[in-house]
């Protein structure tokens, strides 16, 4: 499998104004829609876990641009980042009160083989005013105890162990 750290730009689009992009990278940022359904393309049997899903930078990941692009390529999978906080954007897995937001759920169920856990953090300084990893670890329980069972176990353990082909 092939972990992918790809921000998606569905059509060129100016940086957001936001703390965590670096000032020193071109303001435009240019599509990458077309050269990431390439890459898909490519190699059919090529297993390509897309990391972030549920708390992108750019907001771009959706649920209904993962199940457009899940629907057309049966190599991709996602892996789960909980971010530190929930939000109104559609890009945003669970919402202000920290719950799933239905259309996120919903493709969690369409695609229950398809998703894992990621723990891909940011790590702020020690002195950061900003959030602690930990709370996106929590935030991940969170996630998985909201799940019916057999979905919780599938994202939570069996797909990773089927994926990676950790068991016996």
């Amino acid at each position: 499998p092939i972990d992918l750290h790809l921000d998606l730009v569905p059509q060129d689009m100016p940086v957001p104004n936001r703390p965590i992009f670096n000032t020193k990278n071109p303001r435009i940022l240019k599509a990458n829609l077309a050269g990431f359904e390439r890459l898909l393309d490519h190699n059919k049997k090529a297993k390509i876990i897309w990391a972030h899903a549920g708390s992108d930078p750019l907001l771009t990941k959706t649920p209904d641009i993962i199940r457009a692009l899940m629907s057309r390529h049966a190599n991709l999978y996602a892996s789960i980042r909980a971010g530190f906080r929930g939000g109104p954007p559609p890009a945003i897995l669970l919402d202000g009160a920290l719950h799933i937001k239905p259309p996120w759920l919903a493709l969690l169920r369409e695609f229950p083989d398809r998703f894992v856990l990621g723990s891909d953090q940011f790590h702020p300084p020690s002195t950061s005013s900003r959030r602690t990893p930990q709370e996106g670890l929590d935030n991940l329980i969170k996630i998985v105890e909201q799940l019916p069972p057999d979905l919780a176990r599938a994202i939570a353990f069996d797909n990773a162990v089927r994926l990676f082909k950790l068991g016996p």
